[in-house]
């Protein structure tokens, strides 16, 4: 008896080899992890290669929308039906962890049914990225659509514009990351007036806030305010007069942009990592006041144990030695100092004065020289 049961075992576990349908014995959460790499579109279309699979696109967890309008026209044209017949079919019980949507033609109203979707059901991570090259202009754009108690990581790579009245409110509470990309901020004019903004202080749990190829109108100061950041990204920001920063727990600060940088930071007790990377051009020589800027920042920032900056920050150094002797140099707590170059060969002996003026306040300094040939690219991230 035992050795025909022992048969019948052995002989199950062949078939079992040798059937080739291997993958929708795998559990649910297997299932639903290898789908979150899929276009939705796809997903649903595998629903036909097992009956297990019938109803599987109605509860994955992980959303993943892209939609390329010049690659198949026909496609593009019935992708905003496609987005509604989904959402409405699918399992209103199962929470959703992560929203991807990425398309090089964002319309209104399907961009407002994704985000409304997203804040009714529990989303975790919202990412909208619009795939070409530009931006396209999506006019006053209605914040107050975002209102969830579970958005943790929110990244709009769009072009739109917020209208910062003092009825503004986006209600984020459990908020983690935040990255911006194209963003317009105006302030509603008041009598024709400029003045101040902040608009992150109500975020009580942000850690890293990216703002990227953003704009400011009828904005004087520009002011980051949070009591939990702790990693703050400025790149290319066509921006106003002034930015202020007022984190007590940043450790990681990076600028990628114009020289004419203007910043006031306030409490920046934890901060250790410095990136500033500027851009030179032969119209901006002999600018002292450039020069005075950034030195004006690196006081700000004193505190740092680890800088970095690109050659064309040490270019503009590097033209007023004299200043460097005047304004001693505020790092006195610098540890290590990396120069990055984009090109061969490597500067070095140029900027003798520059290394000078850092080892005045450091002499124990470590200096680093790196070759970057990639451009700055900040996208959304969502651990995939």
């Amino acid at each position: 008896m035992m050795r025909k049961r022992a048969t019948r075992v052995k002989d199950r576990a062949r078939e079992m080899l040798n059937d080739g349908d291997h993958i929708s014995r795998l559990p649910d959460d297997v299932i639903h992890h290898i789908f979150s790499f899929i276009d939705t579109r796809f997903a649903v279309q595998s629903s036909l290669l097992s009956s297990r699979w019938i109803n599987t696109w109605k509860s994955h967890p992980h959303l993943n929308f892209e939609i390329d309008h010049s690659a198949n026209h026909t496609s593009g044209f019935r992708f905003p039906n496609f987005v509604h017949r989904f959402l409405s079919a699918r399992d209103d019980n199962v929470e959703i962890s992560t929203i991807d949507f990425r398309s090089n033609s964002i319309r209104l109203p399907l961009l407002k049914e994704i985000i409304i979707y997203a804040m009714s059901h529990k989303t975790q991570k919202l990412n909208i990225e619009f795939l070409r090259g530009g931006h396209t202009r999506r006019g006053g754009f209605d914040i107050s659509l975002f209102r969830s108690q579970f958005l943790q990581h929110l990244c709009l790579g769009i072009d739109f514009g917020v209208f910062i009245t003092l009825t503004l409110t986006w209600d984020l509470p459990a908020l983690t990351t935040l990255n911006l990309d194209g963003v317009t901020f105006t302030l509603d004019p008041h009598d024709g007036a400029r003045g101040s903004v902040e608009l992150f202080s109500c975020f009580s749990n942000l850690k890293t806030l990216v703002l990227v190829n953003c704009r400011f109108l009828n904005i004087d100061q520009f002011v980051i305010m949070s009591n939990g950041l702790e990693s703050l990204t400025m790149i290319d920001l066509h921006h106003t007069d002034s930015f202020v920063i007022s984190a007590p727990k940043l450790s990681s600060f990076t600028y990628n942009g114009m020289a004419r940088f203007s910043l006031l930071a306030k409490g920046l007790h934890s901060l250790e990592t410095v990136n500033f990377h500027t851009f030179y051009h032969r119209s901006l020589q002999k600018q002292p006041e450039l020069v005075e800027l950034m030195i004006n920042t690196f006081h700000q920032l004193f505190k740092a144990k680890f800088l970095t900056l690109n050659s064309d920050a040490l270019k503009f150094l590097s033209e007023f030695p004299e200043l460097l002797k005047r304004r001693r140099c505020p790092f006195m707590n610098l540890q290590s100092l990396t120069l990055v170059e984009h090109q061969l060969p490597i500067s070095s002996i140029v900027f003798a004065d520059v290394l000078t003026y850092f080892h005045s306040s450091s002499p124990d300094l470590t200096v680093n020289f790196e070759l970057d040939l990639a451009p700055v690219r900040v996208r959304c991230v969502d651990g995939h």
